[in-house]
């Protein structure tokens, strides 16, 4: 029998949506793309453009209201890889996490947040 090695390289485990959260551009003030998954330390995002390696993009998406009265949460992103996405023009990317930061200031995990969200979700 053939063993499976595994390339993952991640620190922290991933945690995949089971809802769309939309991620906005703070460059053009637009939709930049849905996020797939995030875990401590990054996170994957179909984009509606093509993605740089190697660039930091400024990014942010809403909180729910029933969980987190509809705060924002900004942060700045690295991409790390990118590839082209499930659909014509758009790419699937894998950014780490360098910082963000909540319109209240409110330092929380970002696995923390789409964790909780998904546990009101399931409670409905």
């Amino acid at each position: 029998m053939k063993n499976s090695v595994s390339y993952d390289r991640r620190s922290f485990p991933r945690q995949d949506l089971d809802f769309p959260l939309n991620v906005d551009s703070h460059l053009t003030g637009r939709k930049f793309g849905q996020l797939v998954d995030v875990s401590l330390e990054g996170l994957r995002i179909i984009c509606h453009a093509p993605v740089k390696r190697e660039q930091v993009y400024e990014l942010s998406f809403h909180l729910p209201p029933e969980v987190y009265g509809d705060d924002e949460i900004n942060f700045s992103a690295l991409s790390i890889w990118t590839r082209p996405g499930p659909r014509r023009g758009t790419s699937l990317s894998g950014f780490k996490v360098l910082h963000y930061w909540q319109r209240t200031n409110n330092h929380v995990a970002l696995s923390s947040v789409i964790s909780d969200y998904e546990s009101f979700l399931r409670a409905l």
